[in-house]
């Protein structure tokens, strides 16, 4: 797997997004283009999977069929939160039994699509779920979209220990100037910026500082030039 194709791919498909939406709607959006989905659905839950929090959904689909899981208290999402792997569903197949109302309400929903929903995870332990629906497979390797789901997850979380605000941020001169190159790239926020240089040093499994560096020193371009 070319880890730094995949990212440049996505950056450039978050650049080309509509920059009126909210960056975690973009991010969605540009993901499930890339492994071939018809929409998709970010959610953040808590430990006991009961808080579940809606982060993104690139349509009216993807939206109902995170609000039914959240209803009924059931579905493939939940699931792979659950058990720390991907979950993959047809609705019309048998073992959508597993969540019956979940399925009679997706499939008058949504009609018969197959829903790939993989868990978002830090240190490899799961704190939300990205999720596809398709009307087949997807056009990526299962791996590859786990991987974009952990990659989105870094962008996404806020993590309060990891805080770059205040007079941390400002001790960060390369990581300022970094954000600033990135935000002119893909035509983003700051903040939103910041977010993709976190999901790169996650998917590279190395510091923020190094790939601010890389940015500066244009040995990384996040259009993937």
């Amino acid at each position: 797997m070319d880890r730094a194709a995949i990212l440049g791919r996505l950056g450039r498909l978050v650049a080309a997004g509509d920059p009126i939406e909210q960056f975690a709607v973009r991010l969605c959006d540009a993901s499930r283009r890339l492994v071939g989905g018809e929409g998709g659905s970010i959610s953040i839950n808590s430990d006991d999977n009961e808080a579940r929090m809606t982060l993104a959904a690139t349509d009216e689909v993807a939206a109902q069929l995170e609000s039914l899981q959240d209803i009924l208290g059931e579905g493939p999402c939940r699931e792979a939160y659950r058990q720390g792997e991907a979950v993959v569903t047809d609705l019309d197949d048998a073992v959508s039994t597993l969540w019956p109302e979940f399925t009679r309400s997706a499939l008058e929903t949504a009609g018969d699509v197959v829903l790939h929903c993989f868990p978002m995870r830090a240190a490899s332990r799961p704190f939300g779920v990205y999720s596809v629906y398709s009307y087949g497979g997807l056009s990526e390797p299962y791996d590859v979209v786990q991987f974009l789901a952990d990659a989105v997850g870094a962008a996404v979380l806020h993590d309060a220990s990891a805080s770059m605000t205040g007079g941390a941020w400002s001790a960060r001169s390369v990581v300022y100037q970094a954000t600033g190159m990135v935000s002119v790239q893909l035509q983003v926020s700051p903040d939103d910026a910041l977010a993709m240089l976190r999901a790169h040093a996650f998917a590279h499994s190395t510091t923020l500082n190094q790939i601010a560096e890389n940015v500066v020193a244009r040995r990384l371009d996040f259009r993937g030039r």
